[in-house]
């Protein structure tokens, strides 16, 4: 039998899983759907006028995507912080890369998925909610001068922004953002023993300190004065206040650069939670 992945071991692996942990994962999604619910009502409440706007559709699906699947993912390997349970754990008899790789089935792709769920069957409701309140709200105040515009329940995966000559999907690169972010605090949860959550936020923010101190303080005096334009492969120089010189770099540095930031995060995390996992003591 292979030692590193067999998919017989490793669909017993995930169905242990689920029968160790679905009560949990059951009232947790019937919390989250409470929480979206009652904070659309609070919405509803405070602005009868203007309820459910795109902005406050788009502002719950990410900002609790954001937090909830960063928190999350701090507790996969929870585990570990105990003793007596992690070494049950380590020694539940499947490889390091199956325990890796059921952890981020159910923390990654069943919790988005999941949540996604969520958040459009609360949306869909709350919607229709919203636009019967807002119709009489605009019966009483507004039908003789303006117009009604029901709301519509949005699109959280798609949305144009221009950004030089190009447009890009904003909500893309969101989605992206999110699952680093995510990833690390996947991470988080091997390398720290208690407060996981905690520990890696302060990490993540101490290394993105450090980067912007570094690019703006160190790397920008050993360079002229301009700016990048259109990727990192373009840079205009400035004489006196006036563009007068580009420097152009090969079109692929820009593309493997952009394509590095875009992909790359996530998928390193993930690999580097292997082997954390693998070299695991407790």
């Amino acid at each position: 039998m292979n030692q590193i992945f067999s998919l017989n071991r490793w669909l017993l692996l995930t169905r242990k899983h689920w029968s160790e942990n679905r009560k949990k994962y059951t009232l947790g999604l019937m919390a989250l759907t409470g929480i979206m619910i009652v904070w659309f009502i609070f919405n509803i409440i405070m602005e009868p006028y203007n309820a459910m706007d795109e902005s406050i559709q788009y502002g719950t699906y990410y900002i609790g995507l954001f937090i909830v699947g960063c928190l999350y993912g701090s507790t996969l390997f929870s585990e570990l912080s105990s003793r007596p349970k992690g070494i049950n754990y380590l020694s539940v008899p499947a490889s390091h890369f199956e325990k890796t790789l059921s952890a981020l089935l159910y923390g990654v792709v069943i919790f988005f998925l999941c949540y996604t769920l969520i958040f459009y069957v609360a949306d869909f409701i709350m919607v229709k909610i919203a636009n019967a309140v807002s119709y009489a709200y605009w019966e009483k105040h507004y039908s003789d001068g303006q117009a009604f515009s029901p709301r519509k329940i949005v699109n959280v995966f798609w949305g144009n922004e221009r950004a030089g000559r190009v447009n890009i999907n904003i909500f893309f690169l969101f989605l992206l953002s999110y699952f680093a972010i995510q990833s690390a605090f996947i991470l988080g949860s091997v390398y720290f023993v208690k407060f996981s959550f905690i520990k890696t936020a302060l990490v993540l923010i101490a290394a993105f300190l450090f980067i912007i101190m570094f690019t703006g303080k160190v790397l920008g005096s050993f360079v002229p004065i301009g700016g990048f334009s259109n990727g990192f492969s373009t840079y205009h120089l400035y004489s006196d206040g006036d563009m007068d010189k580009i420097i152009r770099l090969p079109e692929w540095i820009n593309s493997i650069v952009l394509f590095l930031l875009k992909y790359a995060f996530a998928p390193i995390f993930w690999v580097v939670t292997y082997f954390r996992l693998k070299e695991k003591e407790i």
